[in-house]
């Protein structure tokens, strides 16, 4: 359980970068060369802090993670999401109206605790969610 007076994990984005983000970003302000950050969810148990990354459909080759300075860095792509009625006549003209799903290159970094045992990270992809094991020193 996650206590908010005690918060282990310190992230680089304060809450109003990610507010201001959130209202530049629309159908006509989104440049395919500019990072997206996934949506992170942080949890503690006993034994360990887990972190769950919403990377629905990224293929799990195209994620790198890597620990650098005490932070732990996740970087990959997406691909646009390709309308699957047009998969069968692929030069159909296809208009879009709506575009919020994020794609391109995205960054996220998240500052470790200092109980952390580094060399035992672990990671699993599943259902589009990514699971990092962050096992606590004893």
């Amino acid at each position: 359980m996650i206590q908010c007076a005690d918060r282990p994990f310190r992230s680089p984005q304060t809450p109003q970068s990610k507010m201001m983000e959130l209202q530049s970003k629309g159908y006509y302000t989104f440049f395919p060369n500019e990072n997206w950050t996934p949506n992170v969810n942080l949890y503690e148990t006993d034994g360990a802090y887990l972190v769950c990354v919403d990377l629905a459909g990224v293929e799990k080759e195209k994620i790198d993670i890597e620990v650098i300075e005490g932070r732990l860095r996740l970087r990959g792509k997406r691909a646009v999401p390709m309308c699957i009625e047009n998969a069968e006549a692929p030069h159909a003209r296809v208009r879009m109206h709506l575009m919020e799903i994020d794609h391109g290159a995205f960054s996220r970094e998240v500052e470790l605790p200092d109980d952390v045992h580094r060399e035992r990270i672990s990671a699993r992809y599943q259902d589009g969610l990514l699971w990092i094991d962050l096992p606590k020193k004893n």
